[in-house]
């Protein structure tokens, strides 16, 4: 007998970064899904359970389809706002902040926070989802690419010292939009060929010196072309951090696809963590930048 997991898998297409709308559940399921948000203030607070909301798969594949569904007996799920066009904030796409993330489905904007989480059991989902008839809507490549990021980067953020953070937050403002600017996908303005930025700092202690190198990992298909513009533009980033700090450039390669790189050049380095990017980028959660 196939657990429920299975069946959500192979009978009603629930996969990871999948989606369905909030109006296809009835408002008592939300809420008492609700209960399972870490905010108890959300729990009853249905606007944050709007029609026009979407419900975003989390969970892993494997997960889900657990063939024991008392050893993982959940799926994870987000409550995601539709947004308008000037709540959209650079920061947030792309994997640019550990807390929110903003996406497209179809012609409609998306956001997903972490505060709105959810946890729910699987025999219960499988029977709403029928009970319902509730379309599943099937992940994109974008989103394939990007949630799973952005939900394990919470956890694998590793803070740098103080005092180079000093120099790098000024140097990282003026640099990141031509960056992120030349890494956009042009037939997909949604898309970045841009995976991820790495830095390695020596020490990782507060000193007055530091020696840095920087690298950008590229998705497989980056075209040459804008593989050159991307290389170019942390070239000059490291060489603005640099003179502005006086610390060290060690970069030996600016950027390069993640085809081409072996995971042993990786361990070195660590990912940048581009919260505070995202934050300062206009974003409500901490108001007017100062």
């Amino acid at each position: 007998m196939l657990s429920f997991g299975q069946k959500l898998l192979h009978e009603s297409g629930v996969v990871q970064c999948a989606s369905f709308f909030c109006a296809s559940i009835p408002m008592n399921t939300r809420l008492s899904w609700a209960n399972s948000l870490p905010k108890t203030e959300f729990r009853d607070d249905v606007k944050k359970l709007k029609d026009t909301s979407i419900f975003l798969i989390l969970s892993q594949n494997c997960d889900i389809a657990c063939r024991n569904d008392k050893l993982d007996s959940h799926v994870e799920i987000c409550v995601c706002k539709k947004i308008k066009e000037k709540e959209k904030h650079a920061g947030n796409m792309f994997v640019g902040s550990a807390r929110k993330l903003q996406f497209s489905i179809e012609d409609d904007w998306y956001e997903a926070n972490v505060d709105l989480i959810l946890s729910v059991h699987k025999e219960e989902l499988y029977a709403t989802l029928n009970d319902n008839n509730v379309d599943i809507l099937a992940p994109s490549e974008q989103l394939l690419l990007i949630a799973p990021l952005w939900r394990g980067n919470r956890y694998t953020r590793t803070a740098l010292p103080d005092n180079f953070n000093a120099h790098l937050f000024p140097i990282l403002d003026e640099n990141l939009h031509r960056l992120q600017a030349n890494a956009i996908v042009p037939t997909e303005v949604t898309a970045s060929y841009l995976r991820a930025i790495y830095i390695r700092v020596t020490p990782m202690t507060e000193e007055k010196n530091y020696n840095f190198a920087l690298f950008a990992l590229l998705r497989a298909d980056t075209p040459d072309d804008i593989l050159s513009n991307i290389q170019e533009s942390v070239e000059d980033f490291a060489q603005a951090l640099e003179e502005a700090s006086g610390f060290t450039d060690e970069s030996d390669i600016y950027a390069d696809r993640d085809s081409n790189t072996f995971v042993s050049y990786l361990n070195s380095y660590l990912r940048l963590n581009l919260d505070r990017h995202s934050l300062a980028d206009g974003d409500s959660d901490i108001g007017p930048e100062l």
